[in-house]
């Protein structure tokens, strides 16, 4: 199966998140060697098809002092990672 660079680039952040736990876009950016701006669209695809969800962490309970984002994946996001990790072989 042929797919696009960015359909990659999701398969691979689903697959980071597999593990079900809240990661920050710094961890998935480092782990996935993608740019934040990028990041930030392919998360929000993933997220209006309910494949992820994202949570603000506030300023103050951040442990940086700064706002940020975490995310993580669903059950729906789980299922679509298995149906085409087993299309993909």
């Amino acid at each position: 199966m042929q797919l696009l660079k960015s359909d990659e680039i999701k398969i691979k952040l689903l697959d980071h998140l597999k593990d079900r736990k809240w990661h920050s876009f710094y961890d998935i950016q480092r782990k996935c060697s993608i740019n934040y701006t990028m990041l930030k669209k392919h998360v929000y695809f993933l997220e209006m098809l309910y494949l992820v969800e994202t949570m603000k962490v506030k300023a103050e309970e951040s442990v940086t002092g700064k706002g940020s984002y975490r995310v993580r994946i669903t059950d729906r996001g789980m299922e679509f990672l298995h149906v085409i990790k087993d299309k993909m072989g």
